[in-house]
């Protein structure tokens, strides 16, 4: 069946009475925040094991699925089947090892992106009786996923205030999971939402940007850091969002090295990255671990917490101090990189 946004509160509130879910459409950041409300519910009191296949794979060949579907556990836990990347055709083999699910020990999680009107999978759930298809649009309401936001981290806000963000998080281009946690890296511990916070942690032109200034720092660059920096403030971005999107990027970077250390492949460490990584930020990241020794990351964490602090405390305005910081942060690493490297990534065969 459907699930319309209006029934979308009733579906997280139990989403095992549906059996199987198909999340599709063109917003992932949605689509991730989705898998995890199920997850989180279905999987609360740790009774499943999680899967994750190809739907590709699974629907040329589901018998390895089937196997998992069928399966009445005598001693291990329960399935959670997740299939990724699925596209518009269900094949017949794999409609029939989902209809031959036992619900009773196995739930199922479909993930695709845009379907077409003709698809048979979106057609398949969306008749199903006992089947949900749940759309992942820009255009579909927001607030209830704003609303239950703000209230799993504990946030109040005027209701003027939570207007003004549902309507900027709706116009806008970005996807809604990456702006949420933007404007709590924004809050920080503020645990009060205002207008002023809302309008200050929302631009999303120059999220790329964000990115770019991490690399620029993590190459040594001092003209790309300049350069970021400018068009950052010209943009009026606070100096604190900054610096915490900034944090964000070397706690993922300092992640991967760690992980890599153990001669674990940088993919395999990307995948593992938890929220998962969008696509244009992967190509920035593996440049960055290549780039930067482990030791060094560390210390450009500790130098961004301490950047924080003193924009916050200093007399003079936050603008000059975060372009002094940040131009000072990358010198340092410029001249770390001419010392011997210590602790960084390094490219293992497979």
């Amino acid at each position: 069946m459907k699930v319309t946004p209006s029934k979308l509160r009733d579906f997280f509130d139990s989403p095992e009475l549906y059996g199987s879910v198909l999340l599709h459409g063109s917003d992932y950041g949605r689509m991730s925040m989705y898998t995890q409300k199920i997850l989180d519910r279905i999987n609360r009191n740790s009774e499943f094991v999680i899967h994750k296949m190809e739907f590709l794979k699974a629907n040329r060949d589901p018998e390895q699925l089937l196997v998992s579907l069928m399966t009445v556990p005598m001693f291990s836990k329960k399935s959670l089947i997740l299939l990724t990347d699925a596209k518009d055709t269900l094949s017949a083999d794999l409609r029939a090892a989902i209809e031959g699910m036992n619900m009773q020990h196995c739930y199922m999680i479909i993930q695709a992106r845009e379907l077409s009107g003709t698809s048979t999978l979106k057609g398949y759930y969306s008749s199903h009786k006992k089947f949900a298809a749940v759309g992942c649009y820009k255009e579909e309401d927001v607030s209830f996923i704003v609303a239950d936001f703000l209230a799993k981290h504990g946030i109040s806000y005027r209701h003027s205030t939570f207007k003004l963000l549902c309507t900027k998080l709706k116009n806008g281009s970005a996807c809604l999971q990456p702006e949420l946690e933007k404007l709590l890296l924004y809050l920080g511990e503020q645990k009060s939402l205002a207008a002023e916070d809302v309008q200050k942690s929302l631009s999303t032109d120059v999220d790329p940007v964000l990115d770019d200034l991490c690399v620029a720092i993590t190459d040594g660059n001092l003209g790309d850091a300049l350069k970021h920096v400018d068009t950052l403030m010209q943009n009026r971005l606070s100096p604190i969002l900054v610096i915490r999107s900034s944090l964000k990027y070397f706690m993922q970077l300092e992640y991967l090295l760690r992980t890599t250390q153990s001669q674990a492949s940088i993919d395999s460490a990307l995948k593992a990255l938890q929220p998962p990584v969008f696509f244009r930020l992967i190509p920035k990241l593996k440049r960055s671990a290549e780039s930067v020794s482990y030791r060094t990351v560390q210390v450009i964490l500790r130098r961004l917490l301490e950047a924080e602090i003193q924009c916050k405390l200093s007399d003079t305005s936050q603008e000059v101090v975060f372009k002094y910081l940040m131009c000072s942060l990358t010198a340092f690493v410029k001249r770390a990189k001419s010392k011997p490297p210590q602790y960084g990534y390094r490219s293992y065969s497979s």
